[in-house]
C-alpha cells in the first residue's frame, strides 16, 4: 500500500513540475512573439493576466477594507445618535424639573442634528410633556386622553420607543393611582 501511495505523489509531483514547465514555456513563447511582432511587453497576454490578478488581489483587499469602514462608520454614527438622544432627554428633563431654559440651538447645531435624523426643534418656552398636563389636569379626577398633537409635541426619540395608545394607557392608570392616594390620604 505504501508503494503505491508513493508512487502517486512521485506522479502528482511530476505532474505539478510539467505543469509549470509548461507555464513557463507559454509565458516565454508569449513574450517572444510580442516581441517579434513589435508589440510592447504591456501588451503581452502572460504580462497583462499577471496584472489582472495583481488587481483582482487589490480589488479585494479594497472592498474588505470598504466594508470594515462601512461597519466602523454606521457604528460610530449609531452612537453619536444615541449620545445626542440623551443628551437632548437630558436637557428636556432638565427644563421640566427647573425654570432653566436652555439656549435654542445654533444654526449649525440645528444642522447637524437634523444630519443625524433627530429631531431638535427650538426650545419652547413651556417644555413639550409639561405643556400636555396642565395644572387643572393634575387636580381634576377625570382622566382626559392625550391627542396627537400632544403627542407630536415629545421628543422624536420618546415617540420612537413608546405608542400614542400605550402612553394613554399608562397615563390613565397613573391618574387612577393617584386618585386612589388623595382619597386615602386624610384631608
Amino acid at each position: 500500500m505504501e508503494t503505491t501511495v508513493e508512487k502517486l505523489e512521485a506522479m502528482f509531483l511530476k505532474s505539478e513540475a510539467d505543469l509549470e514547465y509548461i507555464e513557463k514555456r507559454l509565458k516565454l513563447d508569449f513574450l517572444n512573439k510580442a516581441s517579434a511582432n513589435g508589440c510592447p511587453t504591456e501588451e503581452n497576454p502572460a504580462v497583462m493576466l499577471e496584472n489582472l490578478r495583481a488587481i483582482k488581489a487589490k480589488h479585494t483587499a479594497l472592498c474588505s477594507q470598504v466594508k470594515e469602514i462601512a461597519e466602523a462608520q454606521k457604528e460610530s454614527m449609531d452612537s453619536i445618535r444615541n449620545n445626542l438622544s440623551t443628551a437632548m432627554e437630558l436637557v428636556q428633563h432638565f427644563q421640566q424639573t427647573t425654570d432653566v431654559q436652555v439656549d435654542p440651538l445654533t444654526e449649525s447645531e440645528q444642522e447637524s442634528a437634523e444630519l443625524l435624523d433627530t429631531f431638535v426643534g427650538e426650545t419652547p418656552e413651556t417644555p413639550p410633556a409639561a405643556a400636555a398636563f396642565t395644572p387643572q389636569q393634575s387636580q381634576s379626577c377625570e382622566y382626559e386622553e392625550l391627542s396627537d398633537a400632544m403627542f407630536e409635541t415629545l421628543p422624536l426619540s420618546v415617540r420612537a420607543n413608546i405608542k400614542l395608545a400605550d402612553l394613554n394607557t399608562f397615563y390613565q392608570q397613573l391618574q387612577q393611582h393617584s386618585g386612589k392616594d388623595r382619597s386615602e390620604t386624610p384631608q
